[in-house]
């Protein structure tokens, strides 16, 4: 039982066009040569009623509108129609989004990249008004001396009064020469950047910004070591040093209060550590601690939450909780205590992220007029309230900072959540303390007054409602075009909106008037191409355009009827009034001759298609091979195979315009039958004259006709059978050649005896000589013939080959014979077996690399088959051992120089990785998958196939093992065979691992686990971190012989 065919059961089957009323009436005109109204109505589709509301705009009805606009608040994706959101995006960014909310909300800064521990420094200092008002103190002629200087008030003055929510901070990057790609340590980019302002600032005659840095910032600690002998203090205990911020330990500290007591702690100096005392003249034990002598108004705490880890080399950061007080008493740590000490918590600085060198720094800093808190993350500011993380939530919320908390001293539990408030243990710091993961600086701000009963940190008046008048006029004027600025985007914006609103009433009202009633008669014709472009573009075409739809008499034919949308006068008028062009095209624009000239086409299409249905079997027959009765004719038989296979049968196209021209030689006479491409058959003359009667008319004269008794072109039938003598020749030259050397075309390998003489040729020359041997058919004359084997032996003689292989001395005979070299010119083989190395001569090839492939005989295979004697082999001539050296180091070059390569890995568990593994060299084969990653990895188990290259280091070799099997690199002991890979800055190539190699890894488990993506972070910041602030004014001595010179010349 055959299978039922259901191939192509989904296909809509095509229609009958004979059966259409479409073709009666062009098969009427065609008989008849008469076109009346209804004949138009119905080629034209004039009498199709107005569509009302179709799912789209369909091409089969001159009179369809639907689908040229959306529905009533539809939208589209582009153009005319879409929304005014996309729109307007067209504008660009707009200018008012960037608006500071009020003067009240502090503006941000702009990361260019990786600056958010600049940013966070600078909104720390600007938002201490003293400083601020000293940097807005200084002289022009300071500012145009020192370029960080006067950028650095330019970025205040904007920061100050600029419109914008948040000022960019290129140009003050950029003149301190710092990479905004590279994230550095806030901590030492405030240390830094101090002492670079503590110098510029000394040339300023304004004295309190002069040493505004020094009074804001800088105390003084005394290191001192007290004999417990004589109680004496050493005489560096005196000496005074300047502090800019005090460096604390909070690793198994909780708050700021035992950090503190740990930096002041007393160390005993005892044992080997004991002091050498200069009063008692000896060793003695002895204490020592620091002191503070002084304080600045400003305290900076710098939390050092990086610790440094021998085991791994690496830092890691500290993540517990610490806490710190929103006041702090630092009078009874004074070496003089004193009762007017009070500091208030100003400014938190906030490092997050899980690795040292990597992560984000935002502020938490307090407004001094308004006590509010603002949190400042690059361009963003957002008011916190009058707490630093936030305002205190209620018991029914759980939206908090993350791994922040706030707690009270008077408070009580009032939620469960790591990060809400609780009940804090009593201690000597005042008011509410709060508690952070990520806090890295703290900012304490004095607010005490002093004995004279001033404020102790008003060091010079500041005035926040005024600039100075250089510095207003410049903001001045930023702020005006930035408003401009706006205000020309906003009248853009109108102007963009209201042309497309008018554009889109306009295409509406048109459309709505577009379509004619079938019985009116009053319309015009429109190209269908350029009325959508027209109601889908928001810039329509500046002219109508109906060339498309012309024929080449300048009238509307019917064939274009499914391009072209028959359009009410009113609709017209309105449309050619204001966009002009054309042409205009009536319902007198009707081409008569195309109707005609297409009937007629259409009743030929009708004839030729029955009279082809018709001759069929006719041509069917002549392919089969079936001579016809009667007078015949050549066609090609490919040709006539494609014309059966046609489907569209309706009318002849270009494959039926010439069937004889491959059979038509450049003489253009029948080329010969064996000619390529010549194949013919006979078909019968009432075949032959309908194939000639359909041929295009352009193609009527380059036809030619081969009745079946005409006789071939005789000049092409001679160089063909040259040709195919020649190729006769070949053929069995190559014949003889194969029966010959039976065996070596084979590739078989074969025995090797002592004694015997061989023969050696270079490898690459055997495969061409194979190839061009057992090539037959077509391509018996199309390969090239190998070199000449006397050449090519010669080149043997101290020339680096590829390779050698060994043939029989009754192959080199026959060679010998058919290339016509001189049998002696042959370098000859003899494989000596002796017990004792001493026996081989000066000649022998124990050291020659063959790098033959198999299944070619060389001479290891030669040497390995012996196995009761120690063999070698001697040559003559003798080999060179300099070229053989450069042979053997060209293919260890080659062999390590691999790109993307497997390799296998396993994941051994217990003492020793079995016998297998450890003797294993070539991994397992896996499938070629195509991948778009930069190292495939496959698992299985505990085995991994990576992909590595020659230059791949050990160190990146490790970190694929990680990811994959979860090793972290440290405890990865990595083997191959019994060898281990140690030095993870040598390459594969450099280990001698190559591809397909086994290796195999065990899991020490001596370090404890970590996330990779730390590993790749710190590896990253490695070299940057390295570099520091190098390179950059921070560290230049450039900045310092300035100031050297400025005040020579002053």
């Amino acid at each position: 039982m055959s299978r039922h065919n259901t191939r192509n059961k989904n296909k809509r089957p095509r229609a009958d066009e004979s059966a259409s009323p479409s073709y009666a009436v062009l098969k009427k005109i065609h008989s008849t040569g008469t076109i009346t109204e209804g004949d138009i109505r119905q080629l034209y589709s004039v009498w199709k009623p107005v569509c009302q509301g179709c799912h789209g705009n369909t091409k089969d009805s001159p009179n369809c509108f639907c689908g040229l606009v959306p529905n009533a608040n539809g939208a589209r994706k582009t153009g005319l129609w879409q929304k005014n959101s996309e729109h307007v995006r067209s504008l660009g960014p707009n200018p008012s989004a960037d608006l500071r909310d009020s003067m009240e909300t502090p503006a941000g800064l702009t990361n260019l990249g990786a600056t958010c521990y600049a940013n966070s420094i600078l909104q720390c200092l600007y938002m201490n008004t003293y400083f601020r008002s000293g940097i807005f103190s200084l002289e022009p002629d300071i500012l145009k001396k020192h370029p960080v200087i006067d950028q650095l008030a330019r970025l205040f003055v904007q920061l100050h009064s600029s419109k914008m929510a948040f000022i960019d901070s290129a140009p003050f990057i950029k003149t301190l020469e710092l990479d905004n790609g590279v994230q550095q340590d806030s901590h030492e980019f405030l240390t830094l950047f101090l002492s670079l302002l503590e110098r510029s600032l000394s040339h300023s005659k304004v004295s309190g910004a002069k040493t505004i840095v020094q009074h804001l910032f800088r105390g003084s600690v005394s290191h001192v070591t007290r004999c417990s002998s004589c109680g004496r203090d050493s005489e560096a205990s005196s000496k005074m040093e300047d502090f800019y911020e005090l460096e604390l330990n909070i690793k198994g500290l909780n708050n700021l209060e035992e950090s503190l007591d740990d930096y002041l702690s007393v160390e005993a100096l005892n044992g080997e550590n004991q002091y050498s005392c200069e009063s008692c003249q000896k060793r003695v034990d002895a204490t020592r601690c620091i002191k503070l002598r002084s304080l600045p108004p400003v305290v900076n705490f710098q939390l050092k939450r990086y610790v440094f880890l021998p085991k791994t080399t690496t830092k890691k950061k500290i993540s517990s909780a610490f806490s710190f007080p929103a006041q702090l008493d630092m009078g009874k740590r004074l070496s003089n205590p004193s009762s007017s000490y009070t500091y208030d918590l100003a400014a938190i600085l906030i490092h997050k992220g899980s690795a040292a060198n990597s992560g984000h720094y935002v502020a938490h800093i307090k407004d001094e007029s308004s006590c509010q808190w603002w949190e400042f993350d690059d361009e963003c500011v957002s008011k916190l309230g009058f707490h630093p993380f936030g305002e205190k939530p209620s018991k029914s919320s759980d939206k908090v900072d993350q791994k922040s908390e706030v707690t009270s001293s008077e408070g009580s539990v009032a939620n469960g959540n790591k990060s809400s408030y609780h009940e804090a243990k009593p201690s000597c710091t005042m008011g509410p303390m709060f508690s952070s993961t990520d806090a890295y600086m703290l900012m304490y701000k004095r607010s005490s007054k002093d004995e004279n009963g001033t404020e102790s940190n008003n060091i010079m008046e500041a005035n926040n409602s005024s600039l100075p008048r250089h510095f207003a006029d410049e903001i001045n004027e930023l702020n005006a075009l930035y408003v401009k600025e706006c205000e020309e985007y906003e009248s853009k914006k109108d102007k963009l909106l209201a042309s497309i609103q008018e554009r889109r009433d306009e295409v509406r009202a048109v459309l709505t008037e577009a379509p004619a009633p079938p019985d009116d008669d009053s319309y015009f014709w429109i190209s269908a191409d350029w009325l959508r472009q027209w109601a889908d573009n928001a810039n329509p075409p500046s002219s109508i355009d109906n060339s498309p739809i012309q024929c080449e008499h300048g009238k509307v034919p019917a064939s274009k009827v499914t391009s072209m949308k028959r359009l009410s006068a009113k609709a017209w008028q309105k449309l050619l009034s204001k966009y002009g062009g054309g042409p205009v095209l009536s319902r007198n624009d009707v081409c008569m001759e195309c109707l005609k000239d297409g009937a007629k086409t259409a009743v030929s299409a009708d004839v030729y298609r029955d009279r082809k249905a018709s001759l069929k079997n006719l041509a069917e027959a002549a392919l089969a091979g079936i001579i016809p009765e009667g007078p015949s004719y050549f066609v090609s038989k490919t040709w006539l195979t494609h014309w059966l296979r046609r489907k569209n049968a309706d009318i002849p196209s270009d494959p039926d315009n010439v069937p004889t021209s491959a059979l038509r030689c450049s003489h253009g006479d029948l080329l010969p039958e064996h000619a390529p491409g010549a194949k013919r058959v006979s078909v019968p003359e009432s075949l032959w004259l309908f194939l000639y009667e359909t041929v295009n008319a352009r193609e009527a004269d380059n036809i030619a006709t081969f009745p079946s008794d005409c006789q071939p072109c005789e000049i092409c039938g001679e160089k063909l059978s040259v040709v195919a003598s020649v190729e006769d020749n070949l053929r069995a030259i190559k014949l003889k050649q194969r029966q010959r050397h039976e065996k070596l075309i084979s590739g078989k390998g074969f025995a090797l005896h002592p004694g015997q003489k061989y023969y050696l040729v270079p490898s690459s020359w055997l495969s061409e000589w194979r190839t061009y041997i057992t090539a037959t058919g077509k391509n018996v004359s199309s390969l090239p013939e190998p070199q000449s084997l006397e050449v090519v032996i010669n080149s043997l003689k101290c020339e680096k080959t590829d390779g050698l292989a060994i043939i029989s001395e009754s192959d080199w005979i026959l060679f010998s014979e058919e290339w016509n070299i001189t049998h002696g010119n042959g370098a000859s083989a003899e494989i000596i077996c002796s017990n004792s190395s001493q026996d081989k001569l000066h000649g022998s090839s124990e050291a020659m690399i063959i790098l033959d492939e198999d299944p070619d005989q060389s001479i290891n295979d030669a040497n390995n088959s012996l196995e009761d004697s120690s063999p070698y082999i001697r040559t003559d001539p003798e080999v060179c051992e300099e070229c053989i050296g450069e042979i053997e180091s060209c293919a260890l070059v080659q062999k390590l120089n691999y790109q993307n390569e497997d390799i296998h890995v396993y994941l051994v568990r217990g003492k020793e990785a079995p016998k297998s593994i450890r003797e294993a060299c070539p991994a397992l084969p896996i499938p070629d998958r195509r991948t778009t990653k930069r190292s495939r990895r496959t698992t299985s188990g505990n085995s991994i196939n990576l992909k590595v290259s020659g230059s791949t280091s050990v160190y990146q070799l490790k970190l694929m093992i990680w990811e994959s099997l979860g090793i972290v690199k440290e405890n990865q002991k990595l083997h191959k065979g019994s060898v281990e890979i140690e030095d993870d800055l040598a390459t594969l190539a450099d280990k001698a691992i190559f591809p397909g190699d086994v290796l195999w890894v065990k899991d020490s488990e001596m370090f404890e686990n970590r996330d990779i993506a730390d590993e790749i972070s710190e590896q990253k910041a490695d070299v940057s971190a390295e570099e520091g602030f190098r390179g950059t004014l921070l560290t230049s001595s450039v900045s310092t012989q300035l100031c050297q010179d400025i005040a020579l010349s002053e």
